[in-house]
């Protein structure tokens, strides 16, 4: 699936971007997530259970996931992708490129403190 969302600017937009691809938050989904002959089910309908902040620019936390991800996409555009491959062969490329440089990690890691910190309405 594709989705959009409106962002106020590209920190938020990188922000939410670094959250909705992280690691950490699709294994905190899991659990949650009927599972059908494709697989498991949903996780648009169930990421918004988390305890995912509003992006906040004054949060040092927030500011350090948007740079996390401008680093993710930098990394991601200068994948080499073959054009015939599968979809699914080319994420794992980018994938695999993000987690060597320690890019999904450190993502992983703030999205981690994230969820755990007392959220601020």
């Amino acid at each position: 699936m594709a989705y959009w969302a409106a962002t106020t600017n590209l920190l938020e937009a990188r922000f939410l971007a670094a959250i909705l691809n992280s690691e950490i938050i699709r294994r905190r989904i899991a659990p949650m997530q009927l599972r059908g002959q494709g697989g498991a089910r949903h996780f648009d309908k169930l990421v918004w259970e988390l305890r995912i902040p509003r992006f906040d620019p004054r949060e040092d936390l927030h500011r350090a996931l948007a740079a996390a991800a401008s680093k993710a996409e930098g990394l991601a555009a200068a994948v080499p992708l073959n054009e015939g491959s599968h979809f699914t062969r080319r994420r794992r490329a980018i994938r695999d490129a993000l987690a060597e440089a320690g890019i999904s990690a450190e993502i992983d890691r703030l999205v981690s403190c994230l969820l755990d910190s007392p959220v601020r309405v």
